[in-house]
């Protein structure tokens, strides 16, 4: 008996040696099956890299402005332009930027300082002023930079708005323009 059982174990064991290779070679096809249907799967649901800026929506006409965020791109004032390169010199958070809401609140950082004034604005990109952009109240009020002081010089000049694409160009008939470029919408407020 003991015989027996000795040639049927080895015989056990190499067939259970066997199966368990099988087990295992269907297993790993399996699992790369598996790994590639997801890896599909992924990429058919839009998990691809993307820039932040191809997840905004574009304004559609300028009496959407004010659900958006700009920061200044670029400014003519007086007859000049500021160089490019003053923009460059300083970081993009100390670089001057526009929001509103739709009561007509105008407000950012004109670079040094916050500022704040009110307009109404049209669908069709017309610009009235109520209240004038001016720095804000607050405690540690830095001192102005030439940008900042142009910026709010041509700022209440502006009398019209108009987009294309991501940008924003706010015009006066005496020639100022400003121009902004979309950093993205405006967060929802919280209800």
């Amino acid at each position: 008996m003991d015989l027996l059982h000795r040639s049927h174990s080895g015989v056990l064991s190499r067939q259970f040696t066997r199966y368990r290779v099988a087990l295992a070679s269907i297993g790993a096809r399996t699992l790369g099956a598996f790994s590639t249907l997801c890896l599909i799967a992924a990429l058919a649901s839009g998990c691809t890299s993307t820039t932040p800026n191809s997840l905004v929506s574009l304004p559609s006409h300028p009496g959407e402005i004010c659900d958006y965020q700009w920061i200044l791109h670029g400014i003519r004032v007086d007859g000049e332009e500021q160089k490019s390169r003053l923009f460059w010199q300083k970081m993009v958070r100390d670089r001057p930027y526009l929001t509103c809401d739709k009561l007509g609140f105008v407000r950012g950082s004109a670079g040094s300082n916050p500022y704040l004034g009110k307009f109404s604005l049209d669908d069709d990109g017309r610009i009235e002023w109520r209240k004038p952009p001016k720095i804000s109240r607050m405690v540690g009020r830095r001192d102005s930079s030439d940008l900042e002081k142009d910026f709010l010089k041509a700022l209440p000049r502006i009398n019209r708005a108009s987009i294309d694409g991501d940008m924003l160009t706010l015009r006066g008939d005496d020639g100022t323009r400003i121009e902004f470029k979309q950093t993205g919408e405006l967060p929802t407020p919280a209800q």
